[in-house]
């Protein structure tokens, strides 16, 4: 859980973590005064509205409301836990997460599935290599996959038993219930389970690190189902994985080019005939993760699909996953094999040369588009040209604001004959209503005093404020809904004076201030920057003064007769009132002095 990474170790991480390099190499920014924008990469949007303040380390969208620091930022536009996301950036800081503090999922599991999933690879990978059963090595030999291959991708075997895992690995203390939540195996009772790979080849699924999270298994003979995958589990999502991503990043690198298939022995082919910056997708459709994912490493990604009707469907599914993150400078290709072929036989009948070729003759992804839309009108007919405007409406709007969508604009005017002025108010009334509104200004349940939340925007926007002042009251007389967070806020600062803005929010990720701090980052509190310091001052004195007159009214609410006040009591009383003359209503002030 986040709570268990030492609160100093991320303090110092995101010291170390510029917030616009980090948003920079996934969502390209430019620079707009003191702040750097885009468009937003969590909504559809044609003006950019999202904005990147590496003063405070945090970014909001001021049209669907997202803000975070880099953490947030990685979380939600990588799909990824806590956890993972420290990791991630502790790894490019060049930092180690202190490892009496790892952090785990709830269940303190994490770890030991990893090392699990990696004990679990190894048995299988001995069991393909070294095993009685030659049938796996056959397969590989009559598929023309080298030994070599095998060995780079990891392959393996599981044997066909019920209980494998369970008798090979029972002295790592793996238990059925551990075998379970990795995934490996099906429970039947409290005491009992069953392998859930049998007879099949294994091919480990990597996370972007290297280490195995998850499989698929390929069925050796007859059987169904032909292919298997592990179920979801806390190291594994499906939809957000890819085959050979780890082993492929290099190449990717070097070429600036992923090539994405469909299978698993498809990225291994290709690997093995020199082509090494291929990956597949999971038997899934290709998601908006993937192409996010993809377009951390890659400038332009070419999907490689079958000819047929299942190929064609895959391939507008890719499409229209791609087509919100298609920024300035991303490409988008597609390439269809001849009907029959997939990219392992056509490599293997056709070479790797021929296949480069065709990878870099794909089709551009608005001749794609407009091709696809084309098959389904007549646009030498009137109203086959306004059908055509109305199918590539959705198209359109879910594109970013960025050159490639002009092009494409100016595409469908040739098409259609139809002038510029026709088409924008076309896309302007067919556009959808954004999926969020405007994030309101942070208010918590009830009905907050202007005054504390005023302070609090102030104090978390501006950290360095209460190194020096300090309300030196029990705040927590005043009853209000943000109250008890301005109570926290000024504790975090007294534990760490040097505290950021960023660190700040971060520190309250687990609490249930959370929401509200980050609202708060992004309020606006209406104090110029040059005024800071005197106006905070200045709040600090009236929730003094609010405290104290809570305190008096609290004290002269008190039922007890006249006779039983002590003169030490009414002498309290009489000294707070008269400290408080000046700003106390007159009726306590009138009280006090009849007390005394």
């Amino acid at each position: 859980m986040p709570g268990t990474i030492p609160s100093d170790f991320i303090q110092e991480l995101l010291a170390r973590t510029d917030i616009v390099e980090v948003i920079n190499s996934r969502v390209p920014l430019t620079q707009a005064g003191r702040e750097w924008k885009a468009c937003c990469p969590f909504h559809n949007e044609r003006t950019p509205s999202f904005f990147v303040n590496p003063a405070k380390q945090f970014y909001h969208c001021f049209g669907c409301g997202e803000s975070g620091t880099a953490v947030s930022f990685l979380m939600k536009y990588g799909n990824l836990q806590f956890r993972e996301t420290i990791e991630e950036l502790a790894s490019a800081a060049g930092m180690k997460i202190p490892v009496e503090a790892r952090a785990r999922p709830v269940s303190g599991d994490y770890d030991r599935l990893l090392e699990l999933m990696q004990s679990a690879q190894s048995a299988y990978r001995n069991e393909l290599h070294q095993g009685e059963n030659a049938a796996p090595r056959e397969y590989l030999q009559n598929r023309n996959i080298s030994s070599e291959s095998a060995k780079k991708f990891g392959l393996g075997f599981a044997p066909d038993k019920w209980d494998y895992l369970a008798t090979c690995l029972g002295a790592s203390g793996s238990s059925i219930e551990m075998l379970e939540k990795a995934g490996l195996a099906v429970k039947k009772d409290k005491r009992k389970g069953y392998d859930r790979f049998r007879n099949r080849l294994m091919f480990p699924i990597e996370d972007r690190r290297g280490r195995v999270i998850a499989f698929g298994g390929r069925i050796i003979g007859e059987g169904e189902p032909k292919y298997l995958n592990s179920p979801e589990t806390i190291l594994f999502k499906k939809s957000n994985q890819l085959f050979g991503l780890h082993l492929a990043l290099a190449a990717i690198k070097r070429a600036k080019k992923v090539i994405v298939v469909e299978g698993y022995t498809d990225v291994v082919v290709l690997s093995q005939h020199g082509i090494e910056n291929a990956v597949a997708t999971l038997g899934v459709a290709t998601s908006s993760y993937h192409v996010r994912e993809l377009f951390r490493t890659a400038e332009e990604i070419v999907f490689c699909f079958d000819g047929d009707n299942a190929g064609k469907m895959a391939a507008w599914r890719a499409m229209e996953s791609a087509l919100p993150v298609l920024y300035d400078g991303r490409l988008v290709s597609f390439v269809f094999l001849p009907e029959g072929s997939d990219p392992d036989t056509y490599v293997q009948s056709q070479g790797a040369e021929s296949f480069q070729e065709m990878v870099s003759k794909g089709e551009p992804i608005v001749d794609f588009i407009f091709r696809r839309l084309r098959e389904n009108v007549d646009i030498g007919r009137h109203d086959g040209q306004a059908k055509l405007i109305d199918d590539f409406v959705p198209i359109y709007t879910a594109m970013p604001d960025s050159v490639l969508r002009e092009l494409a604009k100016n595409q469908l005017m040739k098409y259609t004959e139809s002038s510029e002025r026709y088409i924008d108010e076309k896309m302007r009334r067919g556009k959808s209503q954004p999926l969020y509104r405007s994030a309101p200004p942070a208010r918590a349940a009830g009905n907050p005093n202007r005054l504390i939340a005023r302070t609090l925007a102030v104090l978390i926007q501006n950290p360095q404020m209460g190194w020096s002042i300090e309300p030196d009251q029990d705040l927590s007389i005043l009853q209000d809904p943000n109250i008890r967070l301005l109570v926290a806020v000024f504790g975090a600062l007294s534990d760490d004076p040097e505290i950021t803005t960023a660190s700040l929010v971060e520190k309250f990720r687990d609490s249930e201030h959370f929401e509200t701090v980050q609202k708060f980052v992004t309020w606006n509190h209406n104090v110029p920057e040059g005024d800071l310091e005197q106006e905070f001052r200045g709040m600090i004195a009236k929730l003094r003064e609010r405290v104290e007159d809570k305190k008096n009214r609290q004290i002269l609410s008190t039922n007890k007769p006249d006779d039983e006040w002590t003169n030490e009591e009414l002498d309290k009383i009489y000294k707070r009132l008269s400290a408080q003359a000046k700003h106390a209503p007159k009726e306590i002030v009138d009280t006090g002095s009849k007390l005394h």
